[in-house]
């Protein structure tokens, strides 16, 4: 029988899979730039506060609101920098890089909090670097890489952090009580980013013109964007997030195997199975998650 942490675990990124590949389309049809997708993420995020009307809400210390507002506002900032790569890059490769957050924990766990780092952490960090690596080379002779591999860098440290606060939140309140200060702090980074910088402020007038014709699928794929954060934030809830981490690990390869089955009969929508070296991707992502196993074991 599964834990019930493991099953909202293989749950997060099946569905973030069908995120990533409908983010993938809407940035390049509707969202048009990355502060669009990561702003409207983190407005729609609010919906799950609709909830307070149905379950009881425990008022948390005043650090552990902090936190959890912190966690949200630096999930809008991951947002964007994913956003970011997607322009560059296929999704698969984009989610697969994102194994650096696994592969990057216990390292801040050591330099933030003191914890002392095992022999097969560093060997499951450098297996997953390698993979990483050969997945973001983009040229071999001049070993040029993938322009997402340095947003991916900057973006897994940062969703790093925000695991380590969710955490931390978790283990002193119900799921419901943090959950709502997360979302909040989703709010928070959507409208910093639509304050302070010059392409983000667009963002209201870019959704008054397709607010009323585009309205119902931006809300539709939102919903599915929510209910993978929900299932990622109950499984890190209820489990270990080092072993939550580990089993995200199988994400990019979902990601690619929906991509090939629907492009048959979607192929205008799903370039990343038009793409080569299928076969190569598959390996260097099994590779990661036999690292993250490693990172895990630590």
């Amino acid at each position: 029988m599964f834990n019930e942490w493991f099953i909202f675990a293989l749950l997060s990124p099946a569905i973030f899979a069908v995120v990533n590949l409908l983010d993938d389309n809407l940035l390049k049809h509707l969202y048009r730039t990355p502060f669009f997708g990561a702003i409207i993420s983190g407005f729609l995020g609010l919906l799950p506060l609709l909830g307070l009307f149905f379950f009881p809400f425990q008022m948390p210390p005043l650090f552990i609101i902090f936190l959890a507002l912190g966690s949200g506002f630096l999930t809008i900032i991951y947002y964007f920098y994913y956003f970011k790569a997607l322009e560059v890059e296929v999704p698969s490769i984009v989610v697969a890089l994102f194994a650096w957050t696994s592969a990057i924990t216990p390292f801040l766990a050591h330099f933030l909090l003191g914890e002392k780092l095992s022999v097969n952490e560093i060997v499951g960090f450098i297996i997953v670097l390698s993979a990483s690596i050969a997945l973001s080379v983009t040229d071999i002779k001049r070993f040029r890489f993938s322009k997402a591999f340095y947003l991916i860098f900057f973006a897994s440290t940062i969703y790093a952090i925000v695991a380590i606060l969710q955490k931390t939140v978790y283990e002193q309140v119900d799921f419901f009580s943090g959950y709502v200060f997360f979302a909040t702090g989703l709010s928070l980074g959507s409208l910093f980013l639509s304050i302070v910088f010059k392409e983000g402020r667009k963002f209201y007038g870019n959704l008054k013109k397709i607010f009323k014709k585009w309205f119902g699928v931006l809300l539709l794929v939102e919903i599915v964007g929510i209910a993978a954060e929900l299932t990622n934030n109950l499984a890190i809830s209820k489990g270990s997030v080092s072993l939550v981490k580990v089993v995200e690990g199988i994400q990019p390869m979902i990601v690619l195997l929906f991509a090939l089955l629907l492009y048959p009969f979607l192929p205008k929508y799903f370039r990343e199975a038009a793409e080569g070296e299928k076969i190569k991707k598959f390996i260097l992502m099994g590779i990661i998650v036999v690292g993250l196993y490693f990172i895990q074991m630590g």
